[in-house]
């Protein structure tokens, strides 16, 4: 989801959101981690995260990609991200 705002100067800002899933699937990409988008809501239900940083918007919680690293960070200290083991090829 994108959303334009106007700041103070009177020019438009665009923030590029990303649902709860989109948010799993992007910290899964940059870390190579299975992360459960029910963990970052599960965060989000607990108050982990503060409302302000991910609000509600039309019945869904948005991220703003710069709490990705807060939120992943979060996920690791409770233990619910789980690292993805190493594929091998067997000869």
């Amino acid at each position: 989801m994108t959303i334009v705002t106007v700041n103070s100067r009177r020019k438009a800002v665009t923030t590029h959101l990303l649902t709860v899933s989109g948010a799993a699937r992007e910290i899964e990409r940059r870390c190579n981690r299975v992360v459960r988008p029910r963990d970052i809501s599960n965060l989000l239900y607990d108050r982990g995260i503060d409302d302000c940083l991910c609000p509600l918007i039309a019945g869904r919680r948005m991220i703003a990609p710069e709490v990705l690293p807060r939120i992943e960070a979060l996920l690791v200290a409770r233990g619910t991200i789980a690292k993805v083991e190493a594929k091998t090829n067997a000869s």
